[in-house]
């Protein structure tokens, strides 16, 4: 399927711009052709009336017969490089005094004596413009009618001469035209090109940027645009800043009250043991309330993620993944045990830096074992790996549970949404949305797969490397 093809602002208004100047060029052509011609036929029709002249000037009437000294500069005056053929013809009522048979003889009575006419016509088979004139003798009571005729050879090359000239004017002058057309366009354009950098640089990964766009220098025809586009900003920004101040003042506001809660909890697991549904309702509050301020740290963590995506400008952090990695598998050991399952690092020696905060390593790593712990079957394992790329580095968090179908690996991204089963714990939905969150504010990327040859889920997160870090990939 082919892509449309995108409309272009500059060709357009090249194109509009060249059009017009096309046609004026086409007329200009048409009318420069005309003027071409005129003049070719005007100069040569000169010399052949300066040919006409010189040979009636030389008519005179001996022993009662028309006679011509036929001068030698009569005929000469047209030769040319182009070799055209020149006839002429002395007749007197009708009869050739001297010349060729071949020219045809118009009526001498409508002709106007002294006076020169051109036409066109036909001898031997060439095409010929002829001069004539009828000139009174002394000595004859009837006018002698002298002609003079040229092929078109010289005419039709200076023609064609001219008339190329003045195409290749013509192309030149439109091609300085396109030129001082497309740079104008593109200066005038230019304010655009700066304006969709700016746009442009708002959709850098890991960062938004809600900041206004700056107007000034900006064309009239574009503000309106702009102003929408900035008004859409501002509108963003505020309901951006209000879903993190709803999210971070609920957590923080519903933290002491979980805080009492869990205490007196505690007071009363110390006092002497009561009924079994005492019992029960205690073990009900204490999970609740644990499952309550899980939820709030999460919340407080994609708080936190929101945040750090709509700040730009600050230098990335360094962490190192080994240590981070380390320490998260320590913290979770507590919570492995208590589920019956087991827990392993798999790391190289040495240090392996990783652009990220080392508390947003520790939070994206922290959330993936956490949900492979939860998630894992009984008694099963959940292994931590840290390796190098070729690229930078990578953790990949692996359990032994019953996964996530290929067509739910997406959707568990978004926040809330979870897998329906019957038999899995409880969860908020979060885990992985945070996961995501962190990882695009660092830079980095997530991605779920099937281990091999067995059940189980494989969550990978891929980590850029500093540039003066950057390592080769292992084996």
């Amino acid at each position: 399927m082919t892509q449309a093809r995108v409309p272009s602002i500059r060709r357009r208004l090249l194109v509009r711009m060249l059009l017009p100047a096309l046609a004026l060029a086409l007329a200009l052509g048409f009318a420069g052709a005309l003027v071409i011609r005129n003049v070719v036929e005007t100069t040569h029709d000169r010399l052949l009336d300066g040919s006409v002249l010189a040979i009636a000037e030389r008519l005179t009437v001996e022993d009662g017969e028309v006679s011509v000294d036929l001068p030698r500069v009569a005929l000469g005056m047209l030769e040319s490089q182009a070799q055209d053929r020149i006839y002429y013809g002395v007749t007197y009522l009708g009869e050739l005094v001297t010349g060729y048979r071949d020219l045809p003889i118009p009526d001498v009575g409508a002709l106007q004596p002294g006076v020169t006419i051109h036409r066109d016509g036909v001898v031997r088979g060439a095409s010929v413009r002829i001069a004539a004139q009828a000139r009174r003798v002394y000595g004859k009571p009837s006018p002698v009618l002298v002609q003079v005729a040229e092929t078109r050879e010289a005419r039709q090359t200076l023609e064609r001469r001219l008339l190329a000239g003045l195409a290749l004017a013509e192309l030149g002058l439109l091609g300085l035209i396109g030129a001082l057309s497309w740079y104008s366009i593109d200066s005038s354009l230019r304010p655009l090109t700066r304006l969709s950098d700016a746009i442009g640089r708002r959709a850098v990964p890991g960062a938004i940027n809600l900041q206004p766009l700056d107007v000034a220098g900006v064309p009239r025809e574009a503000l309106a645009p702009v102003f929408a586009l900035n008004t859409l900003l501002h509108r963003l920004e505020q309901a951006i800043a209000g879903e993190r101040s709803f999210t971070s003042d609920a957590s923080h506001q519903l933290r002491t009250p979980l805080a009492v809660l869990r205490m007196h909890v505690e007071l009363l697991r110390r006092t002497p043991p009561g009924d079994a549904a005492q019992a029960a309702t205690i073990d009900d509050i204490d999970g609740a309330a644990r499952r309550l301020e899980r939820l709030l740290s999460q919340l407080i963590a994609l708080a936190r993620a929101d945040e750090g995506l709509a700040e730009t400008g600050a230098p990335a952090a360094v962490a190192d993944l080994n240590d981070v990695a380390t320490r998260v598998v320590t913290e979770q050991v507590p919570h492995a045990l208590a589920r019956g399952a087991e827990i392993a690092l798999d790391r190289p020696d040495g240090p392996m830096p990783v652009v990220g905060d080392p508390f947003i390593v520790g939070e994206i790593l922290t959330n993936l074992v956490d949900n492979a712990i939860r998630y894992n079957r009984a008694r099963g394992t959940t292994t931590l790996r840290v390796r190098r790329t070729e690229v930078g580095a990578c953790a990949e968090v692996e359990d032994e549970g019953p996964g996530i179908p290929p067509e739910a690996r997406e959707k568990v991204f978004e926040r809330f949404y979870r897998v329906a089963s019957r038999d899995g714990p409880e969860g908020s939905g979060l885990g992985l949305a945070i996961v995501r969150a962190l990882a695009d504010r660092i830079g980095g990327a997530v991605t779920l797969a099937s281990p091999a040859a067995r059940s189980g889920l494989v969550a990978r997160v891929d980590f850029r490397v500093p540039r003066d870090a950057a390592t080769p990939a292992e084996p």
